[in-house]
């Protein structure tokens, strides 16, 4: 099964997507590693922090990423964007990638402790158009996540780590 990259990237300064040579950039990022992983990119913002950007994709597995991430390509990415981007945090979870709609034009970003996901998850059964929950697949952390296109506003009983309403970027 392969798995989910989410990655969280915040422009430096008063940097964006409107500027030409920062749009190739990410486009130059969107085919190296699509080509890497087999899997596309899709990137959304964040309208409440519209500073960030956030990645999300597939991968086979956590090794193959890491392999990309040590790579000549990659390596070679991370040296032209310093200027532009830091770096906020990036996590593999054991969601399949296969599994997050492809069109997705908008999506909410949910994060737990241990064990809340599906907890939740029934909490807001048929609140959604669809969702998708996974754990961070790093060695001792169990944070739990949730992508899902709700379709209204659900109560919850437990309050996130983080709450995200994310809306595509077309590059």
């Amino acid at each position: 099964m392969p798995i989910t990259e989410f990655a969280s990237l915040q422009f430096k300064a008063a940097r964006s997507l409107a500027e030409p040579d920062i749009l190739a950039l990410f486009q130059k990022l969107s085919a190296w590693q699509s080509e890497c992983s087999g899997y596309p990119l899709l990137f959304f913002t964040n309208p409440k922090a519209p500073s960030e950007i956030h990645l999300i994709t597939g991968w086979e597995d956590v090794e193959t990423h890491e392999t990309w991430i040590l790579g000549e390509r990659n390596q070679e990415l991370l040296r032209v964007f310093t200027p532009f981007i830091n770096i906020l945090g990036m996590v593999h979870l054991d969601i399949d990638f296969e599994r997050i709609p492809k069109d997705a034009e908008s999506m909410t970003c949910l994060k737990f402790g241990e064990g809340v996901g599906v907890q939740v998850a029934k909490a807001i059964a048929g609140n959604f158009r669809w969702a998708e929950i996974g754990q961070n697949l790093q060695d001792g952390c169990h944070e739990e996540y949730i992508f899902a296109q709700l379709g209204y506003t659900a109560e919850l009983n437990i309050e996130p780590t983080m709450y995200m309403e994310l809306q595509r970027v077309h590059l």
